[in-house]
């Protein structure tokens, strides 16, 4: 439909497509490293890990403004508008492009605009674009199991082997997990898998274990871990941090590269002595 804004004539588009796909707004996500990059959605947030519905990303540098609306210029618009139509504003090249304004599905303000652009937006920087794909995978810190238990009332004995290991991992806690990034046609895949566990005791020493470790079973009874364990020697209260280390790769764009990340869990263990009593 035909708006007037300010003496000017402006086509509103609405997508054609249900409303539970129809587009929700623009999300913007600030990298140290790499800029900010703006997503494009459909129904959920991607914030929630509810992707499917994404249109695509782009570097928030495009950002325009048209009718007095904040928008991000997107995708082209199939079939073009006929060469009449205001929109073209005159122009006989380029061509007619999605424009997804920020705060769309507030009331008053529309999902899709038109935009007139003399040639397409521009490709995403590869990188930025990974880490978008990235932060769709919700990465988290692991959930710590370990024996003696973090529990008020739980006492370890010194000499008794500690096990530590991921309770119940998750492609979100360990990986192998991808999630892909979309722009315009462009599209940058990343993988991610936890290549170490860094164990910080409490005690001055680290144990490294390169899996998830194994839980413990009363079956053990008093015998190491095959996997992931350490021995106290001194009674107290022990504070264990768990730091998994991400390994990132990713493609696209003619281009491949790897990203690090590292996230960190905590818990309390308590190790005492056995006292014998004699007469």
């Amino acid at each position: 439909m035909l708006i007037r804004f300010f003496g000017m004539l402006i086509l509103v588009l609405i997508p054609f497509c249900p409303t539970a796909s129809a587009v929700s707004g623009v999300r913007c996500v600030q990298y140290a490293a790499g800029g900010q990059v703006c997503m494009v959605w459909s129904g959920e947030d991607p914030g929630s890990g509810h992707t499917s519905g994404a249109e695509g990303s782009f570097p928030s540098g495009v950002l325009t403004t048209v009718g007095g609306f904040r928008c991000l210029p997107g995708r082209l618009f199939q079939p073009q508008p006929a060469k009449t139509s205001p929109v073209w504003e005159g122009h006989t090249d380029g061509a007619i492009y999605r424009c997804y304004t920020i705060g769309a599905g507030q009331s008053s303000v529309p999902a899709v605009l038109s935009i007139w652009l003399a040639s397409p937006p521009a490709v995403p920087d590869a990188q930025a674009l990974a880490r978008t794909a990235v932060a769709q995978m919700g990465l988290q810190a692991i959930s710590i199991g370990i024996v003696p238990e973090p529990l008020p009332g739980r006492v370890g004995i010194i000499g008794l082997p500690t096990w530590m290991w991921v309770d119940h991992p998750t492609e979100t806690t360990m990986g192998p997990i991808s999630r892909t990034a979309t722009a315009g046609g462009h599209s940058v895949t990343a993988t991610a898998r936890v290549t170490r566990i860094v164990w910080s005791m409490g005690d001055g020493s680290t144990v490294t274990c390169t899996g998830p470790g194994t839980r413990y079973e009363d079956r053990y009874g008093k015998s190491l871990s095959p996997t992931c364990g350490h021995r106290y020697t001194r009674q107290g209260a022990y504070t264990v941090r768990a730091t998994s280390y991400w390994d990132i790769t990713w493609t696209g764009l003619g281009q491949s590269g790897r990203l690090a990340l590292d996230l960190t869990s905590a818990t309390t263990i308590t190790m005492g002595e056995i006292q014998v009593l004699t007469q």
